[in-house]
Order: C-alpha cells, then structure tokens, then sequence
C-alpha cells in the first residue's frame, strides 16, 4: 500500500516536470495560426550592397564565368 502511494506521488510529480521540461524556449512565440499563401514569419533584413556584390560574384563563379 505505502509503495503504491509512494509511486503515485513520484508519478504526481515527476510527470508534469517531465512534460514542462520539454517546452523549448526558442519555441515559444512562433506562429501557430497559419493562412493559406501568406507568409507570417519575421520580416527579412535589406541585403547591403556588399551582400549584394557578394552573390553576384558567387553566381559568376557557378556559371563558370
């Protein structure tokens, strides 16, 4: 009798403690609700023009110009 209480009380605890620890933070916040052809994530950065001059001599380097 005392051990069943005794794992029931375990089990009490460590379950939600279990569960909780598996909420990640980086995982909070994002977006759950979603719409059909609408992107609904955070904006993305203006490349810079050096952003800009380094794709453009990364794509001449895959052409093989």
């Amino acid at each position: 009798m005392l051990r069943k209480n005794l794992r029931r009380a375990l089990l009490t605890v460590l379950a939600p403690a279990f569960i909780l620890s598996a909420c990640d933070q980086a995982e909070q916040g994002r977006v759950l609700n979603y719409e059909k052809g609408t992107y609904l994530g955070q904006k993305d950065r203006a490349l810079s023009d050096r952003d800009r001059e380094d794709l453009r001599q990364r794509t001449l380097m895959q052409q093989g110009a």
